[in-house]
């Protein structure tokens, strides 16, 4: 048992020298004390102190040395056990206690293996935020139902046998009448069937097999006719299907499959579908256009990206900082091709394709999207696809008949309350469809009216 004050004064009398000297004082106290017990602690009382439950002696403190758990009065970083500049001197063992610095600048001490902020295992990239429901706070449908027991309104689906469908190419894979019939796995038709979907429209029916089946293909179909879920579809499930490769640790992302589309718009509208199609299947879509901050589109492609859907542009941008890397994209699909060699973008598109490190044709799978067929799109095709199949759906260069497009002048000061009329009109009849209000003066001088 340790001596208290007063039994370290007692012993002290008793040794001091016969010579009569006085004994030195202790602790700068001269009247001594009667002798007391020492105190125990609570958890002690009861029993003797075990010597395994005695603290052990503080070892001596090096001169100028700071003993574990002072104060440090000037400053400087914090001592810590494990880890270059963090670390404790040498010889403080790794049960050693930082030393906290009085004042601002440094940081406390943690024991342990160091590292700073990348301490954590497998770092920022093992972090993935919880998937978002693309479909807003709607009900999932139920996977037992059957496609054909679905309502889908705004399509007249009925209308769509009427539409004229010619295919060219050899072993041209046979068109298909329901999902159900094309193998796209059971988190993907699950979707499908979340989407609503009754049954496929025309170029669908004859587009999945054919790139499910492996083959490139040049559609021209026309405007509203379902082409993002033509390609879409049988690029997420060859995805599923193929192994996960290993994709190399860096900051720079190696998506799977790319998406060229000429606008932000149309851009953006791809994305969504394409996470709906994706929704909890582990297969990550982003998105990346020009006129908007490039930093959360970097963010975003940091986390993982496996389909990227992306204006020819910015996609340029992302491959020149080296933050995007093609070399590992096995489907490339370019929608509305005309659009974008109208808006200039064929010396860009050519550049991503053939010059930049994505695979060769062959190699890769190929699909090109277009309205119209002018020599231009044939040459492109001739360039970018390899034993390709021809696929023609409805008139070359028309919209559908199932869009009214109607033109009205309409006064400036009119042009709101006319708009209101038109909705509520519309409301009123129970007419499905979606009102197209332009305003003149933005087209007129090639402003983006739509972009908001």
């Amino acid at each position: 048992m340790r001596s208290s004050w007063a039994d370290s004064v007692a012993n002290a009398e008793e040794s001091a020298p016969a010579t009569g000297a006085a004994p030195a004082p202790v602790a700068n106290h001269q009247n001594s004390r009667p002798t007391r017990s020492s105190y125990v602690p609570p958890h002690l009382r009861g029993g003797g102190r075990s010597p395994e439950n005695q603290v052990p002696a503080a070892a001596p403190t090096p001169a100028g040395a700071y003993p574990s758990g002072a104060v440090q009065p000037s400053g400087g970083y914090a001592a810590a056990v494990g880890g270059t500049r963090w670390a404790a001197p040498p010889g403080a063992g790794s049960a050693g206690v930082g030393v906290v610095r009085q004042g601002g600048g440094g940081r406390g001490a943690v024991g342990g293996a160091g590292g700073g902020w990348n301490s954590r295992p497998g770092g920022w990239g093992d972090r993935r935020d919880r998937e978002p429901n693309p479909f807003g706070d709607s009900e999932p449908a139920a996977v037992d139902v059957d496609f054909e027991s679905q309502q889908n309104t705004g399509i007249n689906f009925d209308a769509y046998e009427d539409i004229p469908v010619e295919t060219s190419g050899h072993d041209v894979p046979p068109a298909v009448n329901t999902f159900a019939e094309i193998d796209l796995g059971d988190a993907l038709n699950e979707n499908i069937r979340r989407c609503k979907y009754v049954r496929p429209t025309p170029v669908q029916r004859h587009a999945i097999p054919i790139v499910i089946g492996g083959r490139d293909l040049m559609a021209c179909a026309q405007t509203g006719s379902g082409k993002t879920a033509a390609f879409c579809f049988p690029i997420i499930s060859g995805i599923l299907k193929s192994r996960p490769p290993q994709r190399p640790r860096a900051r720079t992302a190696f998506p799977l499959a790319l998406i060229l589309s000429p606008t932000r718009e149309l851009s953006v509208q791809i994305h969504e579908e394409a996470k709906k199609f994706a929704y909890q299947t582990g297969v990550k879509a982003c998105v990346a256009y020009g006129g908007a901050p490039i930093h959360q589109q970097l963010r975003e492609l940091e986390r993982g990206v496996d389909i990227l859907v992306a204006t020819p542009g910015r996609l340029m941008d992302l491959l020149e900082r080296a933050r995007v890397s093609l070399q590992m994209v096995n489907y490339l699909a370019l929608d509305e091709a005309d659009r974008m060699l109208d808006m200039g973008f064929e010396p860009q598109i050519r550049k991503i394709v053939e010059q930049m490190d994505m695979p060769p044709r062959g190699v890769r799978q190929t699909m090109l999207f277009s309205a119209t067929f002018p020599k231009e799109i044939q040459r492109l095709a001739s360039d970018f696809l390899a034993d390709y199949i021809f696929l023609a759906v409805g008139r070359v260069g028309s919209s559908t008949d199932l869009i009214a497009q109607r033109v009205e002048f309409v006064l400036e000061a009119d042009k709101r309350s006319y708009l209101m009329d038109l909705i509520h009109a519309q409301k009123a009849n129970d007419v499905p469809g979606k009102v197209l209000f332009i305003d003149y003066f933005f087209c007129l001088h090639c402003f983006d009216s739509l972009s908001s």
